[in-house]
């Protein structure tokens, strides 16, 4: 009897290292060059002519909102034409793209006639990293970025020192995320309190 209370806490714990040992499998990410569509692949509408170190589209079926932002560019998100964003200065450099508050299972990219080397960073969910350079030429560039099952993408950033012209024809899938930011939320609260408390008042008037 002694033997079988001592061996039950013992299983217990060899259960939980096992569970440990099972959650805690890395991150994976493939890159392919070329076009390959995966399952509900959605396009990023671009048409909105907004200026900015971050300008943003929305994925065609979903509306998620799909944030391009750059630490060295002005962008240009163009009213009219092709899907693209381009930047003010003529040559795009720098340009990370994520969904704001939430992740995406694959990313479809197309850095439009460019030189020299890309360098492509890709960030995930458990803040692991993944780096890949490819040559860009004068015309299409596309590249598929998949994570694996398991693994979700916070953030693709790519850098090409000899620039390209845009980045057109930007494709997602696995999007999600768009939830509101703490302090949005609390701002939200706050009116409805507000709202409350005059409607209150207004009744015993």
């Amino acid at each position: 009897m002694r033997f079988e209370k001592i061996a039950v806490p013992c299983l217990t714990l060899v259960a939980i290292v096992a569970v440990s040992i099972t959650t805690a499998k890395a991150d994976s990410v493939t890159f392919t060059i070329g076009n390959n569509p995966q399952q509900n692949e959605e396009n990023i509408l671009l048409n909105s002519g907004a200026t900015g170190i971050t300008v943003f589209g929305l994925t065609n079926q979903t509306q998620l909102q799909v944030s391009f932002s750059s630490t060295t560019d002005t962008l240009v998100e163009p009213s009219s034409g092709q899907a693209r964003v381009e930047a003010l200065d003529g040559l795009v450099n720098n340009i990370t793209i994520s969904i704001p508050n939430g992740t995406f299972n694959d990313v479809i990219l197309n850095p439009f006639f460019g030189s020299g080397t890309a360098d492509v960073t890709v960030v995930t969910a458990n803040n692991q990293t993944f780096t890949f350079s490819y040559s860009l030429s004068n015309g299409e560039n596309f590249l598929t970025i998949v994570a694996e099952p398991g693994t979700s993408i916070f953030s693709v950033t790519i850098n090409a020192p000899g620039g390209f012209t845009d980045l057109r024809q930007p494709r997602i899938s696995g999007a999600e995320g768009n939830v509101p930011e703490p302090a949005t939320m609390l701002l939200f609260g706050s009116g409805l309190l507000s709202l409350g408390a005059a409607f209150r008042k207004f009744r015993r008037s």
